[in-house]
């Protein structure tokens, strides 16, 4: 009862802090089971209703960080002018609202010492998700013959890439309470946590994710090493992510096949730039033809609405086909926001993510550095703005990590 009052104060304060909990609970499942957007509606409503709009603005105007996202969906306004497919420019602004809504919310509103509630609840709802997945694929693996503990076989709620970034970020926000709650006696529960989380994750076999989580947990074991006076556990915390590394490389065939097939793909397509049958070389020949893109209108962007029109049409000028008929985007969101809005907006996009590791590393948040460097390695092989998954997690934990704990 005590711990609820810690959270939960006035009428106004308790439904803020409802509508972020529910997102927060809702977000590893949304596509398969939970709409994600009466969570939203209900914030905005409270923010709206709760009165005070000129001072929030201020607050909001007062903060640089948060206007940086402000800025960055204006650009994306403002490209929809000069788009010929307006139907689509539409659907992608409405797409990408909550870049504008949750700093705007989460930077005008009381939520210190609440940041911790929210994340738990997140970490207990992206559990709860890979359980499903691992139980479903059992299900599947049993009554089909067929293996679904891989890939996007065991992805089941949303696109395999945006699936291991919540996982892998999940992962990290189950370290933070190990390794930062003072009366930790859950101790045993956050390890496990962690350690089923990291198996999932592998098994997803989404290579730039994985390649994401290894870095973070180096980079935090050197950096535990080199500040904490307790050096051997330092040297066992990194011995043990080299360990599970090489597990998951040499003893897990699946994974391991992703990535000989990866180095593989790279170097066929030195020597054949028109064979795109596969995945890595696909992506080589998509950025290929985006740079062509690009190069035609680098201030401008060709509008918020073209920017998939014209890599199509580039790639079908060059023959490739399997771009064209599997209909895909730049998979890389900064090449997918340059493309479309221009170089102010590529700026703002990386504005939006190097405050967001200033802001860590000023404030010593592993979490917060954590997730903002599985965003940029993310962003660079996926355009993760490009479905409502990746919107709705970078723009809500962005404004968590930052402005949450703001006085």
């Amino acid at each position: 009862m005590q711990q609820a009052r810690k959270y939960f104060g006035n009428t106004t304060e308790t439904l803020l802090l409802i509508s972020l909990l529910y997102t927060a609970a809702v977000m590893p499942f949304q596509k398969q089971a939970v709409p994600v957007w009466p969570g939203i509606a209900l914030m905005v409503a409270v923010w709206l209703f709760s009165g005070n709009l000129k001072a929030k603005f201020q607050l909001v105007l007062a903060n640089g960080n948060a206007l940086i996202f402000a800025v960055l969906y204006l650009f994306y306004c403002a490209g929809f002018f000069y788009s010929s497919n307006t139907a689509y420019a539409q659907t992608d602004l409405l797409l990408k609202v909550p870049l504008l809504l949750f700093p705007l919310v989460i930077a005008s509103s009381t939520l210190k010492g609440k940041t911790d509630f929210i994340l738990k609840t997140f970490l207990i709802a992206a559990l709860l998700s890979a359980v499903v997945c691992v139980v479903r694929s059992g299900y599947l693996t049993y009554t089909t013959g067929e293996n679904y503990f891989y890939y996007y076989k065991l992805s089941w709620f949303f696109h395999v890439g945006h699936y291991a970034m919540y996982l892998v970020f999940a992962a990290f926000v189950a370290l933070y309470f190990l390794f930062g709650e003072e009366k930790n006696n859950r101790k045993a529960l956050y390890i496990v946590a962690f350690l089923f989380l990291t198996l999932v994750i592998i098994l997803l076999s989404a290579r730039a994710q994985i390649v994401a989580y290894f870095v973070v947990i180096s980079c935090g074991a050197i950096f535990y090493l080199i500040k904490n006076e307790n050096r051997l556990k330092g040297v066992l915390i990194l011995f043990s992510v080299l360990i599970t590394g090489v597990v998951s490389l040499y003893f897990i065939p699946a994974t391991r096949q992703r990535f000989q097939t990866t180095q593989n793909e790279l170097n066929h397509f030195l020597n054949d730039t028109n064979a795109v049958n596969y995945s890595s070389y696909l992506r080589l020949a998509i950025w290929q033809t985006g740079v062509e893109v690009i190069r035609e209108h680098p201030l401008s962007g060709v509008g918020t609405g073209d920017a998939k029109d014209e890599l199509l049409k580039k790639a079908q000028q060059n023959n490739y086909d399997s771009i064209v008929k599997k209909n895909l985007n730049y998979h890389n969101q900064f090449m997918q926001t340059w493309a479309a809005i221009g170089l102010p907006g590529l700026f703002a996009l990386l504005f939006s993510i190097i405050i967001g590791i200033a802001h860590a590393l000023k404030k010593k948040q592993f979490l917060g550095a954590a997730f903002f460097t599985v965003i940029a390695i993310s962003f660079f092989t996926e355009s993760m703005l490009e479905r409502q998954a990746g919107v709705i997690f970078y723009s809500f934990f962005s404004a968590i990590l930052i402005f949450a704990d703001n006085e």
